[in-house]
């Protein structure tokens, strides 16, 4: 009986950590992006002032680049996002390129 209480408080805790971080990680003011693509691969891309949040099944990477007059070309030295009205492609070393990607949900915040 003591035990269900110490796992239902943790549970409780752990449920509200996650909804903590699932806010924490954007800016006000930013637009968040969230794409899929046709091999079923999806990533979300918080855009900010000059550089760009992915989070991605394996993480949250903060990429720098530039807006060009297309899109925009965002990278870390080793992934690479390009982004032009509703579509991205993400490159990653060792990985398929995730080309053709679509918008599926856009949140300003």
């Amino acid at each position: 009986m003591h035990l269900n209480r110490h796992l239902a408080a943790l549970s409780a805790l752990l449920i509200g950590a996650g909804a903590l971080a699932g806010t924490a990680w954007t800016s006000e003011g930013s637009r968040v992006v969230s794409y899929t693509c046709p091999g079923g691969e999806q990533f979300t891309v918080e855009y900010l002032d000059g550089h760009v949040r992915l989070r991605t099944g394996a993480g949250i990477f903060a990429l720098t680049g530039e807006k060009t007059a297309g899109g925009g070309k965002y990278s870390d030295g080793y992934t690479l996002l390009s982004a032009s009205g509703d579509q991205a492609t993400l490159e990653r070393p060792g990985l398929p390129d995730s080309q053709a990607c679509r918008a599926t949900g856009k949140t300003s915040l």
